[in-house]
C-alpha cells in the first residue's frame, strides 16, 4: 500500500489558507483525509510518540492487508473526483475562530435608571447593548438575555399592576436575595384571573424568562389540570401526582384551575392524597422547580389553600390579573385581527364593546371566538365581489359575526357569566 506523500498532504491544507468558509461535504472530507492520513503513515507509532507518551494516544492498530484494504475501501468520505457531484448544505463553517467571550471585564459602566416598569428596562437595554468586556452596577447580561420575554410581557395589554409585581419578582433574583445560606426562598406561583385572560401565556413567558437567566436549570414548562395528577386508585394518586412533579425539575409545573383538585377535599380521599403530595414537593423541591397555579380568586382562597395548612405559606408570590375594560377587549381584538394581517374597521369603537361586554366573558377567549364569526361574516359579505375587497373588515361583518357568535354561544356561559358577577 502507498503511503500518503506528507509534502502532498500539507499543500493540500495550505490550499485552504485562502478560504473564508466551509461547506459541511468539504469539512467532512477534510477531516477523513486527515484521519487516513495519520493511519497510513502510522503516526501513533513510538517512532512519531515516544514509548514515554504510548498510554496518552489512541492505539490504532493495522492488522493486515486486508484492515488496510477494508478501510480505504469502505471509508463514508473520499477524496473528491473533479466530476463529483453532491448537495452542498447551507451555512458554511466559518474558518476564523470567533474571540472568545473575556474573562475579566477590562470595562466599567454605571447606569442610573430606575427600573419602575418593564418599559424602563427595554429603555436600558435599547440604550446601553449589553458588552461582554464591560462591569455594570445592574446585572445588564441577564437582563439581556430576558429581553425577548420582556417585550413579550410588555406588549400583552392591560395587566399593568401584573407587569410591575413581575419586574419586582425578576430585580428581587437576579440580585440573588432570594438564597440565604445556599438554600432557595419559594419561587411558586398564583396567577389570579378569570379564564382568556393569558394566564398561561404568561406562565410560560414566566418559566422562558427565569430559565434564560439562570434562575431555573431547564426550559421545562408542564401545564396540568385536576386529571393529570389524580387517579381513580388509592395508592396511585401520589405516584401519579410525584411521576408529574419529576418530570417538571428544572422548569415550571402549571397547575390551570387548581381549585379543582381541593373543591371535595374533605371527602375525597384522592384529591387529599394528591394535595398532600404536592405539598410535600413544594418544599423539597424549592431549589429547583417553580409551581404555578392559576385560577379565581376567591376558589383558590377558600379551597385550594385550606386544603392544607401549609399551602399558603409555599406561594409567596401572588400576581392578580384585573378583567379587561371595552377598551381592552378592543385592543385585543384589533391586535389579533392585525396579527393576522387582516384589517379592522375604521370606525370600530369602544362603544361597540362596552354595550356588547357582557357577551364576552371569557375575554381574551371571548374576542378570538368573535373574530373566527366576523372573518366567516366577512367571506358572506364578499363574494364575488373584487379581491381587493378581501380581508378589510367593516362593522357590517362585526356585527353580522357577533350575531352568529351569541348563536353559537354554549347554554352554560350564561350561568358562567353569573357566577363570575360574584367575583368581580
Amino acid at each position: 500500500m502507498s503511503k500518503t506523500s506528507k509534502t502532498n498532504f500539507v499543500e493540500y491544507l495550505d490550499s485552504y489558507k485562502e478560504r473564508n468558509g466551509l461547506d459541511y461535504f468539504t469539512l467532512a472530507n477534510m477531516l477523513h483525509l486527515t484521519n487516513m492520513n495519520y493511519i497510513e503513515n502510522q503516526y501513533y507509532s513510538e517512532a512519531f510518540i515516544g514509548a514515554n507518551h504510548r498510554k496518552s494516544f489512541r492505539e490504532i492498530s493495522i492488522k493486515d492487508d486486508y484492515e488496510t484494504w477494508k478501510r480505504k475501501h469502505e471509508a463514508t468520505f473520499t477524496p473528491m473526483p473533479d466530476d463529483f457531484i453532491c448537495l452542498k448544505l447551507p451555512n458554511p463553517i466559518p474558518l476564523n475562530d470567533t474571540v472568545p467571550e473575556p474573562c475579566n471585564p477590562t470595562k466599567y459602566q454605571e447606569i442610573d435608571a430606575s427600573l419602575n416598569h418593564l418599559g424602563d428596562v427595554l429603555e436600558v437595554l435599547q440604550k446601553y447593548p449589553y458588552q461582554s468586556d464591560t462591569e455594570y452596577n445592574i446585572d445588564m447580561k441577564s437582563l439581556y438575555a430576558a429581553e425577548n420575554e420582556l417585550k413579550q410581557l410588555n406588549t400583552m395589554v392591560g395587566m399593568a399592576s401584573l407587569k410591575t409585581a413581575i419586574l419586582d419578582q425578576l430585580v428581587y433574583f437576579l440580585q440573588d436575595l432570594h438564597i440565604t445560606r445556599g438554600e432557595s426562598d419559594f419561587k411558586h406561583i398564583v396567577l389570579y384571573g378569570p379564564p382568556g385572560t393569558g394566564k398561561t401565556e404568561i406562565a410560560k413567558i414566566i418559566g422562558n424568562m427565569y430559565s434564560k437567566i439562570g434562575i431555573l436549570k431547564k426550559n421545562v414548562f408542564k401545564k396540568v389540570t385536576r386529571n393529570d395528577l389524580v387517579a381513580g386508585y388509592l395508592g396511585q394518586t401520589a405516584i401519579k401526582t410525584r411521576k408529574v412533579i419529576e418530570e417538571c425539575l428544572g422548569g415550571v409545573l402549571f397547575i390551570d384551575e387548581a381549585y379543582a383538585l381541593a373543591n371535595h377535599y374533605d371527602d375525597d380521599i384522592y384529591s387529599k392524597e394528591c394535595v398532600d403530595t404536592l405539598c410535600e414537593a413544594l418544599s423539597d423541591h424549592k431549589d429547583d422547580l417553580m409551581v404555578i397555579i392559576a385560577g379565581y380568586e376567591d376558589d383558590l382562597n377558600n379551597s385550594f389553600f385550606k386544603s392544607n395548612q401549609g399551602m399558603e405559606s409555599r406561594f409567596i408570590w401572588r400576581f392578580k390579573i384585573d378583567p379587561y375594560c371595552a377598551k381592552e377587549m378592543m385592543q385585543i381584538f384589533i391586535k389579533k385581527v392585525g396579527d393576522c394581517e387582516w384589517t379592522a374597521p375604521e370606525d370600530l369603537t369602544e362603544k361597540w364593546f362596552e354595550a356588547n361586554k357582557a357577551e364576552f366573558p371569557h375575554y381574551g377567549r371571548s374576542m378570538e371566538a368573535l373574530f373566527s364569526y366576523v372573518k366567516i361574516a366577512h367571506a358572506r359579505r364578499i363574494y364575488g365581489k373584487p379581491k381587493t375587497l378581501r380581508k378589510i373588515l367593516n362593522m357590517d361583518d362585526m356585527n353580522a359575526g357577533l350575531k352568529s357568535f351569541l348563536q353559537h354561544k354554549k347554554p352554560e356561559d350564561k350561568t358562567r357569566k353569573l357566577f363570575q358577577s360574584m367575583y368581580l
